[in-house]
């Protein structure tokens, strides 16, 4: 029923007189003579919020459990257990080995909305089901029982999430007492008023009340700017408020300290814990005579490794370790024994032992490449190829711009004569230069903008890295006076911007397939070597073509420039790059690691040495696979290049979906590797060491086209929720040799479960937060009039839109030839014409909604960022393209 105020007060008028004349003055004031007693018992209320209920897990439930409770450890069966702990609570256990209950200490716990439970001392008493936990009332009743020669009864008022700052509010703070005040003071009664009913043991014997325990502060830490600075005051009016309740001027309290894994916590919780101690100093609780009443129980003691705790990561209820609940108790039991048994030994707290702090874990990185088994293809399919990658955030925090990782995808070079043999002929070849299309999805240093999403980049690459290019404006460094790449790609669709720091993809993307592929198109002329133009190009423009849950079809493509350009300084590569070679149709696919960040701890007294990685995560499906590649698919000319020549020519329009003829879908074979490696700054290549991968997860076809991974379950764990399923790769790994079985060959990181951690390693405290950096800056393109964004200059614009990972895109609509791209292509102004014919017949037959590459068989496909989709204005449908002219983040608006 509601609480009624005047019902109380009418309670308190008629009871609060009987209640007085049944409190004696407490055993062991100063002043005072108590004689024993047969006929009376003690009444200890014991108050506060989830810890004082009760998280302390007291043995497995079942041999299935011992997964979900870390197989046992730091359960009460577990202490009890184990030499080093057992004779600390050796007293809990009958010599059956079953949990003891007194007959001469008596619990009443009302919890928030079940039954009361009521009866002798033991274990159970908790909102918990069944007789699996318990609270500080264990370690307190045995201490208080052992004491007092009469009988002892616990009330315990203590409900989880509570504050002191407004649940439990007291009257003498002022505002709205609190709701959970009350009810402390009405439990107290009725367990005062039922005690002979409830407990015959009880029956005829006078009810003394002895004293007052408060454990509680969680909630309150949880609001530093307002319940932190009012706890101290706070804390002083509740006990004089329940003294003043019961009429006990004097009547003790204990205030035990917030335990929580925070020994050496800062700001708030230290605050906290400053405000339960200056409390209990304060005159106003003292005695008439000034002798101390109020006591404050450290416990930080207590805390012990989540390691060696039941539930490692619910630090708020002290890992469910029983050690610690049962230590609190006793420590709480035995400062009110102090103050409330006459010629009890004093008070002496347990102090945290002082140890030489470890020595701070070095920087370190995990990097590597995560190697795919595929089949060879036959040489014919050398048109190009797509694929379908997975798209997640491989970090569950950005670590800042070090960070460096591609996400699975390939590299597709230039397709080489071969000798009899199969090997390349190296009379073809030309050295060791390296040129190729790269990119894919992934996070990289020079990335301006970047969120735990990843972006997609182009990845073309000149000759020996001369210059790259990563899409329409994005290439090499950031001087418009060499652009090294940044005019190599022209955008093609009209109905996608691409930002120069990356094509975006939806927030929050996690496990679905992004699928992208480029094919040779002749959207440009070729221009044989002449005397005029002495540099001979090809019309082979690699274009990128998108499948996409929002956009399919062509988006831009590489002018044969960018890699012609080259011949000028290197002749000898003519007729050798990709504006007039077919592709390798025979291509490395992989994950591409650079920079994880990492720790590396001091090696132990043992010799191991341990280390900790930054949280790596892999997504799952429903049946707890990771699909990482899918439909690798290498093109002969016949899938889509001869069909679009023919149609320049005068013939037909394609379809523009890829012809399955002119396709070979690569199979997946058995195996896989990763050469991940963990090692600290500055390690010599040679000195650093492997991770053991397939420990914990292994490489798997799921069917002929699908490949990813199968994970082990006691060494990854499954994260649902936002932003989707995945699982965390061991965060934990050991180096100590004694896990190779092979002669000669390098120690390797293990994974080890948290548990195994030692805690003097110090890594259990590392955090891999990302350092503050100076602002990305602007992404601008030339402004002087000369410029190829400003002659012949845009048509419309500028328009801007704001992008998932928080910057702003300005871009114009351009006439296609008049791009900045194909100003700079190296063409005369008739080849840009007949381009700009090219493009209007793709503008007016290809749709963004139809596919082009063959739809994949399983998951789901990926989203580019909304903000990108844009619509031309009206009359710039056909033959025109979005052009970013700037990248920036603004700054927010003030109101």
């Amino acid at each position: 029923m509601p609480y009624d105020a005047r019902m109380s007060q009418r309670f308190v008028a008629s009871y609060l007189g009987w209640v007085a004349l049944l409190l004696a003055p407490p055993a062991g004031a100063a002043g005072t003579e108590t004689p024993a007693r047969t006929d009376s018992f003690k009444v200890f209320i014991l108050a506060g919020q989830s810890n004082m209920e009760g998280y302390g897990v007291v043995d497995l439930p079942s041999k299935e459990a011992a997964k979900d409770y870390n197989d046992g450890r730091g359960t009460l069966a577990w202490v009890a257990d184990r030499p080093e702990t057992a004779a600390r609570v050796a007293h809990l256990r009958n010599a059956d080995g079953s949990w003891k209950t007194r007959d001469d200490v008596f619990v009443r716990y009302q919890p928030e909305d079940a039954p009361a439970k009521i009866g002798p001392l033991g274990i159970g008493f908790t909102p918990h089901d069944g007789r699996m936990h318990f609270g500080p009332e264990l370690g307190l009743g045995f201490v208080l029982g052992d004491a007092i020669d009469e009988p002892v009864l616990l009330v315990k008022t203590a409900w989880g999430g509570k504050s002191l700052y407004a649940d439990f509010r007291p009257p003498s703070s002022g505002g709205e007492t609190g709701p959970y005040y009350r009810r402390m003071i009405d439990d107290i009664r009725t367990a005062l008023a039922r005690a002979g009913d409830e407990f015959p043991a009880l029956k005829g014997a006078k009810p003394e009340l002895a004293g007052f325990v408060w454990y509680h502060g969680w909630n309150d830490g949880c609001d530093p700017e307002n319940a932190v600075p009012q706890y101290e005051d706070n804390l002083v009016n509740l006990v004089l408020d329940v003294r003043r309740e019961f009429g006990a001027p004097e009547l003790p309290a204990v205030i035990g300290e917030i335990t929580g894994p925070w020994v050496e916590a800062k700001d708030e919780w230290q605050a906290l814990r400053e405000a339960q101690r200056d409390a209990a100093t304060r005159e106003e609780l003292a005695s008439a005579d000034g002798v101390a009443r109020v006591a404050f129980v450290p416990t930080a003691a207590f805390v012990r490794d989540p390691a060696d705790s039941p539930n490692p990561t619910h630090a708020h209820h002290e890992f469910g370790n029983a050690e610690t609940y049962f230590l609190v108790g006793e420590a709480l039991g035995q400062a009110m024994r102090a103050l409330a048994v006459k010629d009890a030994p004093a008070f002496v707290p347990t102090l945290p032992t002082a140890t030489p702090a470890p020595a701070a874990p070095a920087s370190a990185e995990m990097s590597g490449y995560m190697l795919v088994p595929v089949e060879r293809v036959p040489e014919e399919f050398n048109a190009g190829f797509s694929l379908y990658a997975a798209a997640w955030p491989l970090l569950e925090r950005y670590p800042g711009s070090n960070f460096q990782s591609g996400l699975f995808g390939t590299w597709m070079f230039a397709q080489w004569a071969r000798g009899a043999d199969g090997e390349t002929d190296p009379a073809d070849k030309p050295g060791d230069m390296y040129s190729d299309i790269e990119g894919g999805l992934g996070w990289w240093r020079d990335t301006r903008f970047a969120t735990t999403t990843p972006k997609f980049i182009m990845g073309g690459v000149a000759p020996d890295f001369a210059a790259w290019a990563n899409g329409p404006g994005a290439g090499k460094g950031r001087n418009w006076d060499e652009p090294l790449g940044k005019y190599a790609v022209a955008q093609l669709s009209p109905w996608v911007v691409w930002p120069p720091d990356g094509l975006n993809l939806a927030q929050g993307t996690c496990g679905e397939l992004f699928g992208y592929g480029y094919v040779p198109l002749p959207l440009v002329p070729a221009t044989p070597a002449s005397a005029e133009r002495p540099i001979p190009k090809g019309d082979q423009c690699w274009t990128l073509f998108l499948n996409t849950e929002n956009f399919k079809g062509p988006l831009c493509f590489f002018t044969p420039n960018f890699w012609a350009e080259n011949l000028a300084a290197r002749p000898e590569l003519a007729g050798k790059l990709l504006d007039t070679r077919a592709s390798d149709p025979n291509k490395a696919f992989q994950m591409e690691t650079q920079w994880i960040p990492a720790a590396i701890a001091a090696p132990m007294a043992d010799g191991a040495t341990y280390a900790r990685v930054a949280p790596t995560t892999f997504p799952v499906d429903a049946e707890g696979r990771t699909v990482v590649l899918h439909r690798l698919t290498s093109y002969s000319a016949a899938a889509i290049t001869d069909a679009v020549r023919a149609w320049f020519a005068g013939g037909d329009a394609p379809s523009g979906a890829f012809d399955a003829r002119g396709a070979f879908v690569q199979k997946f074979e058995k195996g896989g590797a990763s050469t991940w490696e963990l090692f600290a700054d500055d390690t010599e290549r040679d000195d650093r060491a492997d991770l053991r991968w397939k420990q914990f997860g292994t490489p798997t076809a799921h069917d002929p086209t699908s490949y990813g991974y199968l994970w082990n379950t006691d060494l990854v764990k499954r994260l649902d929720g936002e932003p989707g399923a995945r699982v965390r790769l061991p965060e934990y790994y050991r180096l100590d040799g004694k896990h190779e079985v092979r002669e000669g060959k390098k120690p390797r990181w293990t994974p080890i479960a948290a548990r195994e951690l030692p805690p003097a390693t110090g890594l259990g405290e590392a955090r891999f937060r990302a350092p503050r950096e100076r602002g990305e800056g602007a992404y601008v393109t030339p402004d002087s009039a000369d410029s190829p964004f400003k002659k012949p200059g845009p048509v419309a614009g500028p328009f801007e839109t704001t992008l998932g990972d928080g910057s702003t895109v300005t871009y114009c609509w351009y006439r296609f030839a008049d791009q900045p791209a194909m100003m700079m292509a190296g063409l005369t102004d008739a080849e840009r014409e007949e381009a700009q014919r090219r493009i209007e017949l793709i503008h007016r037959a290809w749709t963004k909604d139809h596919d082009y590459i063959a739809p994949p068989t399983t998951g789901a496909l990926a989203s580019i960022d909304p903000a990108l989709i844009v619509t031309p204005p009206a009359g710039l449908e056909i033959g025109h393209v979005p052009i970013a002219i700037r990248q920036e983040r603004k700054p927010k608006p003030r109101n």
